[in-house]
């Protein structure tokens, strides 16, 4: 049974717009994107050689795995090129009272 767990992330201000911050949300590195009043989550991963997209860079709202260049849309964690075999898991994320929440399903 699936279950979806909120959980508090980070304050907005913590995160300038247009960048990303990483960090650990229930024990899962996820980076988040902040697009003007808009956050998204996704895991900090990359299939590829199973490395970090923190750090990569992002250009509207496409971030590029810092090791090999595959892309990924930070709406939705689709992958838009190679190298990399798939999508990364993408994650419901709001702002509340200043504060970003990550909505993570637990298996």
């Amino acid at each position: 049974m699936t279950t979806e767990n909120t959980y508090k992330a980070v304050a907005l201000e913590e995160i300038d717009d247009g960048d990303m911050v990483d960090l650990v949300v229930a024990d899962r590195p996820i980076v988040i994107f902040r697009r003007g009043d808009e956050v998204y989550a996704l895991d900090d991963n990359c299939d590829h050689t199973d490395s970090p997209l923190a750090g990569g860079s992002v250009e509207d709202c496409i971030v590029t795995c810092p090791w090999h260049g595959a892309e990924f849309d930070i709406r939705t964690g689709e992958n838009l090129g190679p190298p990399a075999n798939g999508p990364t898991p993408s994650h419901k994320a709001f702002v509340k009272d200043g504060d970003v929440y990550v909505v993570i399903k637990d298996a």
